[in-house]
Order: C-alpha cells, then sequence, then structure tokens
C-alpha cells in the first residue's frame, strides 16, 4: 500500500547567536525557508544589512532558501509608511536587495504600528507585492495574533487580516505572546484554536503559516515584563532549584514556580508535548506550514517529531 504523500512547510525565524548557529548546521536540513532577522528599515527607506557571514556560509553549505526578514529598525514605521516616495524607496530598496543576495522573498514584520495607519501598512503590501511578482519573488508578512478584528486595537489594530491577504503569498500568524506583562501561557491549546479560527474566516486557508512558540518566559513579583527563556534554560532552572514540572493538560503547556532570594517567579515554557499539540492543531485545521520563533531555543526532542510527522 502506497503512503500518500503532502507538503508542509517547516520554517523558522532566525536570530544570529552562536546558539542558533550550532542549531542551523546540525538542523538546517530539515527546515524549508529560513527566516533571519537581520535587515532593518530606517524611516528614510534605506535597509541596514545585519547578516553575519558565518550563518551566510553555512546556508551556502545547505543550500537553504532564505525569506530575508525586514523589521521596522528603532521603531521608525508612521513616516515610512505614509509617504509615498519613502514607500516607494523601501520596495526599491527591497527588491534590489533580495536580487542581489539571492533570497527567494522577504518577510514584512513591522511591528507598533500606529493603528491609524492601517490603510498604510496596507498600500505598502500592496505596492511591494506590485514590484516583487514579475520576479517570482515570494511575499510574506507576519501579523500579531487576533481573535477578532479591531481597527482600534493599539497593538493589532493596523493589521487587517483580509486586506493583507490580497497582497501576501504567506501570512505567518504570531499565534503566541498570549501572556506577557502578566503570568500565563506562552500559547495555550484554546488561543491557538481560536487565533486560527478567525485567520481561517478570512484568509485563504493555503496562504496561513502558523506561528509557533518554542521559548519560555520567568516572571518574577516586582518586575514589569518577564525574563525570555531556551528550554534549556527552563529545564536547568528547574532542576538547580529543586522544583517539579508540571504538563497543565488545559492549556497544553508546561509551568513551575520557584523563590529565588525571597522573590517568588512563575515560568511557562514549550518543550515537544506543548509543540505537538499545536502542531496537532494545524494539522487538523488543514494548515500547510508553520514558522517557528526561534531557531536555537527549541526543545530539540522537537525535531525527532518533525522527522517523524
Amino acid at each position: 500500500m502506497l503512503r500518500q504523500q503532502f507538503y508542509f512547510e517547516n520554517n523558522w525565524y532566525y536570530v544570529t547567536d552562536p546558539w542558533a548557529l550550532v542549531a542551523l548546521q546540525v538542523h538546517g536540513k530539515d527546515i524549508t525557508f529560513l527566516v533571519p532577522y537581520w535587515i532593518g528599515a530606517t524611516e528614510q527607506g534605506t535597509l541596514v544589512d545585519q547578516s553575519d557571514p558565518d550563518t551566510l556560509v553555512t546556508l551556502q553549505q545547505l543550500g537553504l532558501p532564505v525569506v530575508a526578514l525586514v523589521y521596522n529598525f528603532a521603531g521608525a514605521i508612521h513616516k515610512l509608511l505614509t509617504t509615498e516616495s519613502l514607500r516607494q524607496t523601501l520596495v526599491a530598496n527591497i527588491l534590489n536587495m533580495l536580487i542581489s543576495r539571492r533570497f527567494i522573498g522577504v518577510n514584512i514584520d513591522f511591528e507598533f504600528v500606529p493603528p491609524e495607519d492601517r490603510p498604510y501598512l496596507t498600500m505598502f503590501m500592496a505596492e511591494l507585492y506590485g514590484a516583487l511578482k514579475p520576479y517570482r519573488l515570494l511575499v510574506t508578512i507576519s501579523v500579531p495574533a487576533e481573535l477578532q478584528d479591531n481597527p482600534a486595537h493599539p497593538f493589532s489594530g493596523a493589521y487587517s487580516y483580509p486586506d493583507l491577504a490580497r497582497y501576501s503569498d504567506q501570512i505567518y500568524i504570531m499565534a503566541y505572546d498570549e501572556h506577557v506583562t502578566q503570568p500565563g501561557p506562552i500559547a495555550s491549546a484554546g488561543f491557538v484554536r481560536q487565533t486560527l479560527s478567525y485567520a481561517l474566516s478570512v484568509i485563504p486557508r493555503e496562504k496561513i503559516r502558523l506561528g509557533m512558540p518554542v521559548y519560555g518566559r520567568d516572571w518574577s513579583t516586582g518586575t514589569e515584563l518577564p525574563r525570555e527563556l531556551s528550554f534549556e534554560e527552563a529545564i536547568t532552572t528547574a532542576s538547580r532549584r529543586g522544583v517539579a514540572v508540571r504538563y497543565d493538560d488545559e492549556a497544553q503547556e508546561s509551568t513551575y514556580t520557584y523563590t529565588e532570594n525571597g522573590v517568588n517567579h512563575v515560568v511557562w515554557f514549550e518543550d515537544v508535548r506543548s509543540f505537538a499539540a499545536k502542531l496537532t492543531i494545524a494539522f487538523q485545521e488543514g494548515i500547510i506550514g508553520i514558522v517557528v520563533w526561534r531557531l536555537g531555543l527549541e526543545d530539540p526532542r522537537i525535531w525527532e517529531l518533525l522527522r517523524k510527522r
């Protein structure tokens, strides 16, 4: 009996550090596209290249396709999006960068876009799409998780899922950061299902790539924001403090608490079990690819899971 074959993308965000480079060298052959956080867009529409030679050599050795992530450098975005000449400059610079570097496409990761700039973000993506498609370059955009459309939302209001989908080949739904200022799951199963449910109602299924986290967070009493942890750091901290890790069956994510120097800490983190739960949701919903934040932070058992799936 023949086993049915199907296409499933396994894409990873990448930030240059020693752990990420080692993970790339070991697991690069299992990755579909690498999405490196390297290219910053300035307020003038120019690009700041932060790629590193060691990673570029590894990519060449692996023959691994790159979707270059372009982010708003130093937070500058309002003037860039709302000024036609600056948008055109940025589009031209992105096109030239992709061609000269032989990257297969671009991922736009503009964050903290003011809600009132919603039509300008869509306009920029339309102009970018029009410029890149004649060259058969892939156009993608990362968008924050939304449970419904709320144009006034201070963080996600600028991102119109259906409009952006018209001018993108792929939409990376960042279905994580469910809890940031207060302790809680990075991305509970329920949150992922709700996020995908809304996305599927307004974006063609084949364009959706589910954003998956592989990191953890450590919240401590008296601090505003948590510390980000790799899987290895989360496990090591629990072992060093002699505390048990509990898998929360409702959230489908691992958690524990500990006390250090009189300060209470709450940790939630992703491991192979929580990753498998989210991967199952993607399969159940007919999603044909994932994009993972980020390489080097993951539970190493995830790679065997992906090979089996």
